[in-house]
């Protein structure tokens, strides 16, 4: 059986920065169990979400699509439903979070907040 991939998610694969996460969002979206006994988790941490973000850099087509992954859980439903606001923060706090510089204290502040059900 052959698998028809979105543009850059077998280079992924391959080569890309993976996480419990960021597999959870691939194996999510395509249906290819990646992750392992960790299952669909969400991003604990902001090193975690850096992960889902290069993921969602290198599949554009994972990043139209992100809105599913409210279909997991509650906790990525709530991160999925401030993920804009979550990334813009990372990207003041830690506008280097590419090459892993820096910390970003508030954008964990957010997505704990976020994951326990909190307004922030």
């Amino acid at each position: 059986m052959t698998v028809s991939l979105p543009a850059g998610a077998s280079d992924w694969l391959r080569t890309g920065e993976r996480g419990i996460s960021s597999e959870a969002i691939f194996s999510h979206l395509t249906g290819i169990p990646v992750c392992g006994h960790w299952g669909l988790r969400p991003p604990a941490d902001p090193d975690d979400l850096r992960r889902c973000r290069l993921l969602l850099e290198a599949v554009p087509a994972f990043a139209a699509e992100l809105h599913r992954m409210a279909e997991v859980s509650e906790e990525w439903a709530a991160l999925v439903e401030r993920w804009d606001k979550i990334c813009a923060t990372m990207d003041r706090e830690v506008p280097e979070w590419r090459e892993r510089r820096g910390s970003a204290p508030e954008t964990y502040a957010i997505m704990r907040a976020a994951v326990n059900g909190e307004r922030r």
